[in-house]
């Protein structure tokens, strides 16, 4: 009797760990899908670029016009230009966030397509935010992209 129970825990750690290292498994073809789908694009890193490119430019700007301003307007500009810099990064994260969640849906429907043929609108509405994340980003830098630093004189 202690041999067969002894047998019958070896099986079952077996399998138990065999199941285990198979849902691991997943787990990384998932991580790898998401990477791929969402962080593998020139043009992410097109859109980061450009927007570095304009905030570097605007800050110069507000360097040589630093003398003509009082130090309140000089600080009030500065401080626009670094939320400009921290609503960019949230605007990202959204966007990333959205991808990864619309990614891991389209995993789920690749790997079992008995969900894709019950459910096709499953992934509707991680679609869609992922599209609105990504229509704030464009809309937000072609927003800014057009400010720029005027003189006044009164």
């Amino acid at each position: 009797m202690k041999l067969y129970f002894i047998v019958f825990i070896a099986c079952f750690t077996a399998s138990a760990c065999s199941s285990q290292r198979g849902s691991d498994n997943v787990y990384a073809q998932q991580e790898r899908y998401v990477q791929q789908a969402c962080y593998s694009h020139s043009a992410i890193d097109s859109y980061a670029e450009n927007f570095n490119i304009f905030l570097t430019e605007r800050k110069k700007e507000l360097k040589v016009l630093r003398p003509e301003l009082s130090s309140e307007n000089y600080q009030q500009l500065d401080t626009a230009l670094n939320h400009f810099a921290d609503y960019w990064q949230t605007l990202n994260d959204e966007r990333d966030l959205a991808c990864e969640e619309q990614a891991a849906c389209e995993f789920m429907q690749l790997k079992s397509p008995q969900i894709k043929i019950a459910d096709s609108e499953m992934c509707d509405g991680s679609k869609f935010m992922y599209s609105v994340s990504r229509a704030k980003i464009i809309s937000f830098f072609s927003d800014i992209e057009r400010l720029q630093l005027q003189r006044t004189d009164f």
